[in-house]
């Protein structure tokens, strides 16, 4: 039970630099909340990895916490925030379109120290 709760400790810090909000698109398999969750929960993390999912109908989901260091990219994880849109860049809805561009914009205001946003894709 102790070295859990340290593992928990050490894959909860908090991020102290953030310069790159990384998007992330799951490709044709569209995986839900659930399923991306059960995944990193398997792969040894506390919780959900990104801090940020984009449902196929546009709904924005919280993930890990903003201010934590995520998991969804290993060599950025330190200074990125991730966000995770389910399905592919060129077939998103407008729900899904509106979302990420709202949800850019806050996290824009909300980290000045922000260079900025990387498009990654699931190869298929």
């Amino acid at each position: 039970c102790f070295s859990a709760i340290i593992l928990e400790h050490e894959n909860l810090k908090t991020r102290e630099d953030t310069r790159f909000v990384l998007v992330h698109f799951t490709g044709e398999d569209s995986p839900t909340y659930e399923c991306i969750k059960q995944s990193h929960l398997q792969e040894g993390e506390p919780e959900i990895g990104f801090h940020f999912i984009i449902t196929a109908q546009g709904q924005a989901l919280i993930g890990r916490h903003v201010s934590r260091i995520g998991f969804h990219h290993p060599e950025l994880d330190d200074t990125s925030i991730g966000v995770c849109v389910i399905g592919i860049r060129d077939e998103m809805s407008d729900e899904q379109s509106i979302a990420l561009t709202l949800l850019l914009e806050n996290l824009k205001s909300d980290y000045p120290s922000l260079e900025t946003v990387k498009y990654l894709y699931k190869k298929n």
